[in-house]
């Protein structure tokens, strides 16, 4: 196929601007061949939410599930009072952490065009909160339980799902937002003894292992790692000039709460 070799190579050169017109029934197929030849990081854009599913379904036939990822429009607006879908920021999060992580396989990305252009965490912020546990680490258990709440993980009483931490005695325990098992940590004082990987069902364990990455568990790290005075400073930056005055004071009772 020299015209699907020409494609390839167009791709591969770092000034490549290249347009093609494809059938809607060959989508899938091209951008999976595509990705299998350039093996690089890709990040397909649909115009819509559902075409963009609709996509990414397609894909699964010809690419390893591990490899493609969706990429969902947030449920609620800026500034709406709508409780985000956990289901949909753990979706988020698990494609921001594939791409900062650097994967052994690099991630397709199917995403809409709302999504896209939706603000999320700066990479700074995503990237200083990554880092690695690993047995016989030196740490006391309360720091690093308040370490992960400002990541955005919420202390349960029991860990079931991603984004959940939970505490008794010396045991830890943990469901990383990018791990399919939760981790539980045994310490010795204040010595990481051990890790071992756990069924969230029944609690028993799964595999030893020598350390865990913890990711993220929101998006909205900035007000969890900023001080009060530091949120202040930012916060008297909103210009309110153009709201009405209703909005502007039921904005400024929302900040006093």
């Amino acid at each position: 196929m020299p015209t699907y070799r020409q494609l390839v190579d167009e791709l591969r050169r770092q000034d490549g601007n290249t347009k093609v017109v494809v059938l809607n029934a060959a989508k899938s197929y091209l951008i999976a061949a595509l990705y299998q030849s350039l093996q690089l990081p890709m990040l397909v854009v649909s115009a819509q939410p559902e075409n963009g599913k609709k996509l990414y379904e397609q894909l699964l036939t010809w690419c390893n599930s591990s490899q493609v990822k969706l990429f969902p429009e947030p449920d609620a607006l800026p500034y709406e009072h709508i409780v985000s879908d956990t289901s949909t920021e753990l979706e988020r999060i698990q494609v921001l952490s594939a791409l900062v992580n650097n994967e052994p396989n690099a991630p397709l990305i199917v995403t809409s065009a709302p999504a896209f252009i939706q603000k999320t965490t700066p990479h700074s912020d995503f990237t200083s909160t990554c880092h690695t546990i690993k047995q016989g680490m030196a740490i006391e258990p309360f720091k690093l339980l308040q370490r992960w709440e400002a990541m955005g993980y919420k202390m349960e009483n029991m860990v079931e799902v991603p984004g959940t931490i939970s505490h008794r005695g010396g045991i830890v325990d943990i469901h990383p937002t990018t791990s399919d098992l939760p981790a539980r940590l045994e310490f010795f004082g204040n010595t990481i003894e051990s890790i071992r990987l756990f069924d969230p069902v029944s609690q028993r364990s799964q595999a030893a292992v020598s350390s865990i990455v913890i990711s993220p568990a929101t998006e909205l790290l900035t007000p969890l790692l900023s001080s009060t005075l530091e949120l202040g400073q930012l916060l008297d930056t909103i210009d309110l000039s153009g709201c009405t005055t209703e909005v502007h004071q039921q904005f400024k009772q929302e900040l006093a709460m």
